[in-house]
């Protein structure tokens, strides 16, 4: 695995072959190939948008369901007018198919690696877990959000190469939630996931399912990405320096920003509905994107906005105590919120799910925005006639959300978020405590302890900071005197904010502001073992914004090697 040396490797080449037997036929669509048009002249809203569907289980052994998830090489047309791309995707679909589980009922999943021994981009040498003899193509699954035994939870250096799979344990010991998995392959995650390899895992538990909540066909998962295509239709990855140049290709730098929006695998798709209540299962898949989601009736993105007001009913790791009546969603990276959307008075309207955030985000140091906004993400049309089957569906009532005591924890941990920069003044990675990923572990958790961790941003852009195995609260943001941080004092500006209703609940990933320090409670439940801590924009990720924890039982003394 990881550790395989060239010999071992050769022996893969030499035995191995690409398996393309769940690639799709050629989708030509309507227009014959001279008709094409480039990603810079197609129009808009003409693809109905993409239904997840679930993925069916291969058997039912006691109470263990089982899968097969295999990644694949295919094509597939992100837009009517553009030719087929080529992606990765797991069973051969971008997104992956839906996992449904229920509350403990565990799942075994067999994820097997069947894609080609050449990758789709070109990979940077010079990338911690990228350096040679390391595979082009490695893959790693991993659930997000989900507690997890540390030998299934996707650990980045734990990955596989093609003709190898791999077999993991989900308990499902956690309420009901909106999780998601995707790639988390040392040093490539940034190009496995741009490649197509996400897609959502839905848990259900008795309390959600007796909620009256939209279900069937009122249920939408919507994952929300940004690509970028060149005239061929050919998927292109090209990041960018924090000035707005493009890296060299092959080369790593800080950022990515696609051109086009893509919501589940469709370029501007749109969606018709009923003049009745919805609920979105929204995901920011993207790999840099932040998206600050609004619901407009303006016909263009230039007229004054006539905004839609919704409810938040959940965030990254389950149901909100009360729904959260907003106008406004800002999701970073990975997190997640769970909406529902009532469209009953806007029966023969257009409703176009539109975005206002900068790219980078928050771009508050920015003269100039660099980077042209996603104003127009995907439409809803309200032109279905109601139908008589549906029906009505209500707001939920209030749920118990516990919430931590400060008071109880044993211990609190800051983490220094820098970046580290060139003579040019180029990025040479983002770092958390000025330590590398193979530095020796630092973090020790134990087993059921409540502790404090402290995020302190001295970087110009926000970070989504995710945190495996665990589902934690947020406590508070405040800000902090950058000058006399350098001096060696934390000393902070203003009072406490604390979390705002969209995000009071249970979290798995949260953003931390430029000059700010956020504050979040975290109980180390479930498993001992070692786990890890990032920063979520996959960019960042990959060059070292990334440290492993361990979490230990009482009774240990020792932690575990580093390298272990």
């Amino acid at each position: 695995m990881g550790a395989g040396n060239r010999r071992d490797f050769l022996k893969l080449i030499a035995a191995s072959a690409p398996s393309l037997a769940l690639a799709p036929p050629r989708a030509w669509g309507s227009l014959a190939p001279s008709h094409w048009r480039t990603p810079a002249t197609i129009e808009r809203y003409v693809d109905p948008l993409p239904i997840l569907r679930p993925l069916p289980p291969i058997e039912t052994r006691g109470k263990t369901v089982r899968y097969r998830v295999r990644m694949v090489e295919f094509e597939k047309q992100l837009h009517a007018q553009l030719p087929p791309t080529r992606l990765w995707g797991y069973e051969g679909q971008y997104p992956g198919p839906v996992l449904e589980a229920r509350r403990g009922t565990p799942v075994e999943v067999e994820w097997k690696n069947d894609l080609p021994l050449r990758h789709i981009f070109p990979i940077d040498p010079n990338i911690h877990g990228a350096m040679p003899p390391a595979p082009q193509v490695r893959t790693v699954p991993h659930l997000h959000g989900s507690r997890t035994p540390s030998d299934s939870d996707g650990l980045p250096e734990k990955w596989f190469t093609p003709g190898q799979s791999s077999l993991y344990r989900y308990p499902n010991q956690q309420q009901a939630a909106t999780l998601w998995y995707h790639d988390h392959a040392l040093g490539i995650t940034r190009l496995n996931v741009y490649a197509g390899l996400s897609g959502f895992y839905l848990l259900r538990d008795e309390q959600e399912l007796d909620m009256n909540l939209p279900s069937g066909p009122y249920e939408i998962p919507l994952l929300l990405q940004d690509r970028t295509l060149d005239s061929e239709g050919r998927l292109l990855y090209a990041p960018t320096n924090e000035d707005g140049t493009t890296a060299p290709q092959g080369v790593w730098a800080p950022e990515f920003f696609g051109e086009l929006p893509v919501v589940n695998g469709a370029i501007y798709p749109f969606l018709e509905v009923e003049p009745r209540r919805y609920r979105l299962r929204v995901l920011n898949g993207a790999n840099s994107r932040f998206f600050s989601l609004y619901l407009n009736l303006a016909q263009r993105p230039t007229d004054i906005p006539s905004i839609v007001t919704f409810h938040q009913i959940g965030s990254d790791g389950g149901l909100l105590a009360s729904p959260a009546e907003i106008d406004r969603l800002l999701l970073g990276p990975a997190e997640r919120a769970d909406l529902l959307v009532d469209f009953s008075a806007l029966e023969g309207k257009i409703v176009t799910l539109s975005n206002n955030a900068s790219s980078p985000y928050p771009g508050w140091a920015m003269l100039v925005q660099q980077h042209p906004p996603l104003s127009e993400l995907m439409q809803f049309r309200v032109t279905l006639p109601l139908s008589r089957m549906g029906k009505s569906f209500s707001l939920p009532s209030p749920v118990s959300v516990p919430r931590f005591d400060p008071s109880q924890s044993v211990a609190t941990r800051d983490f220094v978020l820098t970046e580290r920069m060139d003579a040019q003044g180029k990025s040479l990675g983002v770092r958390i405590n000025n330590k590398d990923y193979d530095d020796p572990l630092t973090e020790l958790p134990r087993l059921d302890s409540l502790e404090k961790w402290r995020f302190i941003n001295m970087t110009d852009d926000a970070h989504p900071m995710h945190v495996h195995l665990v589902q934690f609260q947020i406590l508070e943001r405040r800000g902090f005197d950058t000058g006399a941080f350098v001096q060696g004092r934390l000393q902070f500006v203003g009072a406490p904010r604390p979390p705002a209703p969209s995000e009071s609940g249970w979290k798995d990933t949260a953003v931390v502001n430029p000059a700010d320090v956020l504050t979040i409670l975290v109980r180390f439940e479930g498993y001992t073992g070692r786990y890890v801590y990032h920063c979520h924009m996959l960019e960042h990720e990959d060059n070292d914004m990334m440290r492993p924890y361990e979490v230990v039982s009482a009774a240990q003394e020792q932690p575990h090697a580093a390298g272990a």
